[in-house]
């Protein structure tokens, strides 16, 4: 039997030299026009994997354990030209420099587009002193019964439904979200908090269900936006059942028809704590928490667990709240040109 895909096959990388590399952004994950800042953080990390794996074979140094992501631009679907540099090459732990450039403008000069760092170890000989420091989150998470929550009856979760704004937020249509039902909601828990029970959406264009260490990009970066709950609570509402379709409509119809929001990314943060097996796990749960939304700019704490309960990546982020339309009314631009 064929090894079930996994995230690097949705972001195959193409080496061009020894350190430069190119992958194809795909529409299918995009927000708007724009690709998802985290499945962008994954092509990031897929590069850096590769990178080690091809020109450094030697150094057994094949897992991205901390990166820093600044986007400086928004990118375009279409071919992208990742550019490394080997900042420090070391027996145990290498930094890499990675820059996203795409082709822009009236004469297609090529223009930086997000610039990282990424520390590369290996997370399968990792060795040195290890505390059991007993950190649980706070609100306590919600039991779950996962046979049941893969056919929508678990007590204490519910799947979202498809977005009314699927169009828009395509990448979103390629998981599952379980988030916690309405009514089993604990009294006095801020909207600033989302707990969410994730898997990849059958039949989707994502991997049918396996998370890998090469998609904790993505998965950081796709959930529920805790600004929605605030400023759009009866569309989220919807979205977990409250509110029948023809309701839905009704309201879509009488209020604004169109996603209000964009959340683009400025800065992302990734540190990764544990190395999922290389056949990949259906499920990982997220926890999302925002402190301040204040004057269009709002921080994420992000943290992913396992169904053993271990601790798998945390990730903090510093984003923007933009009118759709500036997401929207600038044209998408499909690159076609190949490197």
């Amino acid at each position: 039997m064929a090894p079930a895909p996994t995230f690097a096959d949705v972001l195959p990388v193409k080496q061009l030299s020894s350190h430069q590399y190119t992958v194809a952004l795909e529409n299918e994950w995009c927000i708007g026009t724009v690709p998802n800042g985290g499945y962008v953080t994954s092509a990031f990390l897929v590069v850096a994997r590769t990178h080690m794996s091809l020109t450094h074979r030697s150094r057994a140094e094949p897992h991205p354990i901390n990166l820093h992501l600044e986007f400086l631009r928004r990118t375009s679907i279409g071919p992208t030209l990742f550019t490394v540099k080997d900042v420090k090459l070391g027996a145990r732990i290498s930094n890499l420099h990675i820059t996203l450039s795409q082709q822009e403008g009236p004469n297609d000069q090529w223009q930086d587009e997000v610039e990282g760092y990424i520390t590369i170890s290996n997370l399968g000989t990792e060795a040195g002193l290890s505390i059991d420091t007993d950190y649980e989150l706070y609100p306590p998470v919600l039991p779950v019964d996962l046979n049941l929550l893969s056919r929508g009856q678990d007590p204490n979760y519910a799947l979202r439904v498809e977005d009314p704004f699927a169009e828009f937020r395509r990448a979103a249509q390629n998981i599952q979200m379980f988030l916690i039902r309405p009514e089993r909601r604990p009294a006095g828990r801020s909207k600033a908090i989302i707990d969410q029970w994730v898997r990849f959406a059958v039949g989707g264009n994502g991997p049918n269900g396996r998370w890998t260490n090469d998609a904790l990009g993505f998965i950081v970066d796709i959930f529920p936006q805790i600004v929605e709950s605030y400023v759009n609570p009866f569309v989220e509402e919807a979205a977990l059942g409250q509110h029948s379709e023809s309701e839905l409509k009704e309201f879509l119809r009488s209020n604004e028809p169109r996603a209000k929001y964009w959340y683009p990314t400025l800065v992302l943060n990734l540190d990764v704590k544990k190395l999922l097996p290389p056949e990949g796990v259906e499920w990982l749960f997220v926890r999302v928490k925002a402190k301040a939304i204040r004057n269009g700019r709002f921080d994420l704490d992000v943290e992913v667990w396992d169904v053993q309960k271990e601790l798998v990546a945390t990730s903090s982020h510093s984003s923007l709240v933009v009118d759709a339309s500036r997401n929207t009314t600038r044209k998408g631009k499909t690159k076609t040109a190949k490197l």
